[in-house]
């Protein structure tokens, strides 16, 4: 610490400064980024002058609260609440006194901070709704401005030990670049600490058993472990006394409160034997229980900070202006400013700021970023555009029907973040559980004190502290995460990551899977397979295949990369041949070679006087004409994945009913199940169409597993009871799903299916022992035969057994599927295609 000040606080700047506000033209220091967001917020609203005639002499405030409050006070200014506080109702209803805020907490660790900050907030007089968000640590807040202020809301946040600013997306970045730094270093702390205070540990145990190691060096090695493992318990293991103290706050007897007694207890004890020579120390134990925790909660922790950013990167696509009509003139105005009725105009190429409906004239548009499709979208005059994707072909007008917040991405985003907010059944149950066992050991521990009390008066502490240590919970916090861990990291291996802990249990109970068809049994990638010319064409397949891509080359349509894959030509030389290229929306393309009219597309435009069918009715077929003769079909096709058939006959194997549902059209999705063996199939169907699909099937009890591959199949993932999504979709659609593909093999989700069952099997062993270990150990330590020692031991050797029994999952070998028959679908499984039945 130095004397440096900040500026809106006054409180003590570490050296070198990290946060820095303007005011006045300088850069002034501030100690975190919430007194960085409260003077920016002030500059912004021109309250410069508010730093001028402030009294903040330090030794004249004795209340902290009332300082603070007169702090926050300056939020409940409506011009610095503009920027992040918005009407809950309309605009037009002049009665309007319902406020939504927008806020960035800092200090939420895990879903009990989330469950305390919202029921908190909630039970204040004029709120009514409280979200916070997990995985961004954004908080939205909808209260009647009439009946409470909004500083007194950021008070309230702050009495229960978080602080909140208004919500930015810099600031957002850098809280969380903080909290990961701040949980590396715990990490990096509990890691050296446990290792070195290990080696001490080894000597200690020798001398104990061999009962020859002279008191001298026994001391000495105690401090040594004791200044070793202190900055493990005050600093690695802050989380969890922190979490634990408010648990109790709230009067509700977390995992970390039997956690934070036993580390505590233990630490508290091997300090008293340490100094006063009397009793045994712990000093091992305590770091190694707080490295493996720590370890497991980083882990979670990078998992919710990549969702943030994923969701963050689809916002990012937003453009910062657009065209708009004023007066009759098109202005650039900031995205923020748009209206529902505004009319915009879309340049090619630019991205579509608003959802809206397109106005006049048709385009093209490309949703691969919302929806994972590749190929763009015709759009024709009254279609509705979304916001975030790309104008392709023409300039276009259309008419705002839904701005920020009420957009489709916004929605998506929002229906995202709230998925990440779950834990797994079997890990609640294991909280509970432990809430119980730590009531009950610390009912025990107080009967067996009193009871010694009576018999031996000097033996009763060591007694007791024996039964808190043999019974500590230790073992039971870490019988889930350790196994999970465990699998999930050999699934991450396999090439299969998963993002939500229910993964794991609950693919035992699906008995239905689901495929989206285009980039998830298919490559997703457009290819030339066949050539077929007309009688009389007098050029090969080589030759026409080098002239369509000759002209497609000038084409930035997804169709057009196939020619130019398949043909020997570069695209370079592929553009001198070409002349005159014009691109028609939706029909195809034309151009002139060496003087001679060549068209591809549908039929009807390559040869508009003739009605001409295509040899047969799978895949897409192209006709090339010239001079309004035909001269060849191109047949264009998306490839399916290699792996993609044993896939799916080892879930037939497994039991499983496997449905392909596609928004293709029937011919190709015919086409696609009878070669995958797929007997249940469903074309044609809109994201709405599955998400009925999937609901039907679990009104009748059926557990889903849906796998797709675009954020339009996010309201579908989100709605089966298990989500994956492959390693090539989308960045929204990767991280909405509860686990993806990251390899792209198929096989990887039946290999999934068979390490399940030993995962489940793993943790009820481990849940057994931990239990079975406490409730066998307590009676003995009851009864003092167990030394205090003895009982540090048997902890960590139980802790150890839990983690390497948990371990065994990465040595899983691939297990041989049984075969089972394939179980009879419901009704609603008996899928229809169009005019037919599966």
């Amino acid at each position: 610490m130095t004397d440096t000040r900040c500026f809106h606080c006054t409180l003590p700047v570490s050296e070198p400064a990290v946060f820095f506000a303007e005011v006045e033209g300088t850069q002034q220091p501030m100690c975190c980024p919430g007194c960085k967001a409260v003077t920016e917020a002030i500059v912004a609203g021109g309250l410069e002058n508010y730093y001028q005639h402030r009294t903040e002499s330090a030794n004249q405030v004795t209340d902290l609260n009332r300082r603070l409050q007169e702090e926050l006070q300056v939020y409940d200014r409506k011009e610095i609440q503009k920027d992040f506080v918005r009407p809950a109702t309309p605009a037009s209803d002049s009665q309007n006194d319902r406020f939504t805020a927008s806020l960035l907490i800092d200090g939420i660790t895990c879903a009990a901070c989330v469950w305390l900050l919202e029921n908190h907030l909630e039970a204040l007089d004029g709120v009514e709704q409280v979200s916070v968000n997990l995985s961004t640590h954004e908080a939205q807040i909808t209260w009647r401005r009439s009946e409470t202020a909004l500083s007194t809301l950021l008070l309230e946040i702050h009495r229960i030990g978080y602080k909140a600013f208004p919500w930015r997306a810099d600031q957002q970045e850098a809280l969380l670049k903080k909290e990961n730094r701040l949980f590396i270093r715990r990490l990096a702390v509990a890691g050296i600490g446990t290792m070195q205070v290990m080696m001490y540990a080894i000597a200690l145990y020798s001398g104990a058993i061999s009962e020859d190691m002279p008191e001298i060096y026994r001391d000495l090695i105690r401090i040594f472990s004791a200044i070793v493992a202190t900055p493990v318990i005050f600093y690695s293991a802050a989380p969890f006394f922190k979490a634990a103290w408010r648990d109790i706050k709230i009067r509700h007897l977390g995992m970390d409160v039997p956690v934070s007694i036993a580390i505590g207890g233990a630490y508290l004890a091997s300090l008293w034997a340490t100094f006063f020579s009397n009793g045994e120390v712990y000093y091992d134990s305590v770091s190694m229980f707080t490295f493996f925790l720590l370890t497991g909660r980083y882990l979670e922790l990078r998992a919710r900070h990549a969702t943030a950013r994923a969701a963050r990167a689809l916002t990012n696509l937003l453009p910062p202006s657009c065209l708009k009509e004023v007066n009759g003139q098109y202005e650039r105005v900031p995205v923020a400013e748009l209206q529902p009725d505004d009319k915009v105009r879309i340049l090619p190429g630019d991205a579509i700021p608003a959802d809206g409906v397109l106005l006049n004239g048709s385009t093209s548009v490309n949703e691969s970023m919302l929806t994972g499709e590749y190929l763009p979208i015709e759009k024709q005059q009254g279609d509705t555009l979304l916001c975030s994707s790309i104008n392709v072909d023409h300039p276009v007008d259309i008419k705002v029907t839904k701005v920020g917040e009420e957009t489709r991405v916004a929605s998506i985003i929002q229906l995202l973040q709230q998925a990440q907010q779950d834990k797994p059944a079997i890990a609640k149950l294991a909280d509970k559980v432990a809430g119980w066992f730590v009531a009950c050991v610390l009912l025990v521990a107080i009967f067996v004190y009193w009871g010694w009390s009576g018999i031996a008066p000097e033996d009763a502490f060591w007694i007791t502290l024996s039964v808190l240590v043999v019974t500590c919970p230790c073992a039971l916090s870490l019988a889930t995460p350790a196994a999970l861990t465990a699998a999930t990291g050999y699934l991450h291996r396999m090439g299969l990551l998963v993002t939500r802990g229910h993964v794991l249990e609950g693919l035992q109970s699906i008995d239905h899977v689901i495929f989206d068809k285009t980039g998830t049994l298919t490559k997703g990638e457009l290819s030339l397979t066949q050539v077929i010319p007309f009688d009389g064409c007098s050029y090969s397949q080589e030759q026409l295949t080098h002239l369509a891509a000759a002209m497609e080359a000038h084409s930035e349509h997804p169709i057009a990369r196939a020619f130019i894959v398949h043909s020997d030509s570069d695209q370079q030389s592929c553009q001198q041949d070409a002349r005159d290229v014009k691109n028609h929306l939706g029909q195809g393309i034309e151009g002139t070679i060496n003087g001679t009219r060549y068209r591809i597309g549908r039929p009807d435009f390559a040869v508009p006087s003739d009605r001409l069918e295509p040899p047969e009715h799978d895949g897409q077929w192209l006709l090339m004409s010239s001079n309004d003769q035909p001269l060849c079909w191109f047949r264009i096709t998306d490839s399916l994945r290699p792996e993609a058939v044993n896939t799916v006959q080892r879930l037939h194997q497994m039991g499983k009913t496997v449905t392909l549902l596609s928004g293709d059209a029937e011919p190709v999705v015919a086409a696609t199940a009878e070669s995958l063996d797929i007997r249940h199939w469903k074309s044609e169907s809109s994201p709405d169409d599955k998400l009925s699909f999937i609901q039907a099937l679990q009104k009748q009890g059926h557990k889903i597993l849906m796998i797709g591959d675009g954020i339009n199949d996010v309201p579908v993932l989100a709605g089966a009871d298990i989500s994956m999504a492959m390693g090539n979709a989308s960045d929204l659609a990767r991280t909405s799903a509860d686990a993806v593909l990251i390899s792209g093999n198929l096989e990887r989700l039946a290999d999934a299916f068979n390490l399940t069952i030993r995962t489940r099997k793993i943790i009820r062993q481990n849940l057994a022992w931990a239990l079975g270990y406490n409730l066998a150990a307590l009676p003995l330590a009851a009864a003092g035969m167990i030394a205090p020692w003895m009982a540090a031991t048997g902890m960590a050797l139980s802790s150890l057994i839990v983690v390497a029994n948990a371990l065994r999952l990465n040595r899983t070998r691939e297990l041989a599927t049984k075969p089972h028959q394939p179980t009879t679908p419901s009704d609603a499984g008996n899928v229809g295609v169009a005019g037919a039945t599966a």
